[in-house]
């Protein structure tokens, strides 16, 4: 008797074939996907994310952040790749990474920032969501439980649309396991300090965001503890891992381009005034 498997059925067998001969911590780390698929798909979501968000089309912010980001990227753990950085004009207090090197930072992060090392510990931690490789991990265990299909690799218009509006979704592609955010702490914080940066800028970005996760007015915060949410073990996971580092001389928490832009986006870029509720 001939046997025909469908798809799904293959994708089930494999499955079970995976948890039998690797494990539940193995199937975390697959990743079915090449560099290539994964730079077409970034793009992909990118023409999309300008049509959804309010990318702000400002030369000097643009700049800013595509100096400060490639000087990331270039001692980071994945500099082959090309990475791109905008500004979303947005008062929320957030920043995102996508497939393939695509990084996004609110307006509302810059100016919640008070130095330039604060800023870059959330952008480096979200470069290092790209060099873990993350999001296509995510996609990978998606595609294993039967949630995607090779339509979401932009084979289709309305697909890549439903995967930008779901983003942050607990079924979406940047909603991540507690061992990535760690893993992107970690690389973070190791990538600020490689490019020169303090990382003690990272411990002060965790206790700030605590700080207004506890206290009674969250002020715009939410979306950032809602994908990053801070406990007291990241930040000592933080100091632990600072200890760790080797004595190195010039670490910098700022600089006269910061000081700058900071005055600059306060300035041009005001938020919104706040309505009062009736």
């Amino acid at each position: 008797m001939k046997l025909i498997f469908s798809r799904k059925t293959s994708f089930g067998l494999l499955v079970v074939l995976l948890l039998t001969q690797v494990g539940c911590s193995s199937i975390r780390n697959i990743n079915f996907y090449s560099t290539s698929e994964e730079v077409n798909f970034g793009r992909s979501l990118d023409k999309e994310i300008r049509k959804q968000y309010k990318i702000l089309e400002d030369e000097k912010i643009t700049r800013f952040l595509q100096e400060k980001g490639r000087k990331l990227t270039a001692v980071s753990k994945r500099p082959e790749i090309e990475y791109h950085f905008a500004a979303i004009n947005s008062d929320v207090i957030n920043a995102f990474a996508l497939p393939g090197g695509y990084c996004y930072i609110n307006l509302g992060l810059i100016r919640a920032s008070e130095t330039e090392t604060e800023l870059m510990s959330v952008v480096a931690h979200e470069i290092s969501h790209v060099v873990c490789r993350h999001s296509m991990k995510r996609m990978s265990q998606m595609q294993l439980a039967g949630a995607v299909t090779d339509i979401a690799l932009g084979r289709g218009s309305d697909s890549i649309k439903k995967t930008v509006a779901n983003l942050f979704a607990t079924t979406g592609l940047l909603y991540y396991s507690r061992e990535a955010e760690r893993e992107a702490d970690h690389f973070g914080l190791v990538n600020m300090f490689e490019a020169g940066y303090d990382p003690h800028g990272m411990v002060d970005m965790f206790g700030k965001l605590k700080a207004h996760q506890e206290g009674p007015d969250p002020e715009g915060w939410q979306s950032l503890f809602s994908t990053h949410p801070v406990t007291g073990e990241r930040i000592e996971n933080a100091k632990a891992l600072i200890a760790t580092l080797p004595p190195k001389k010039d670490l910098v928490t700022g600089s006269p381009e910061w000081d700058e832009i900071s005055r600059y986006v306060r300035e041009k870029y005001p938020p919104a005034e706040k309505t009062e509720k009736e």
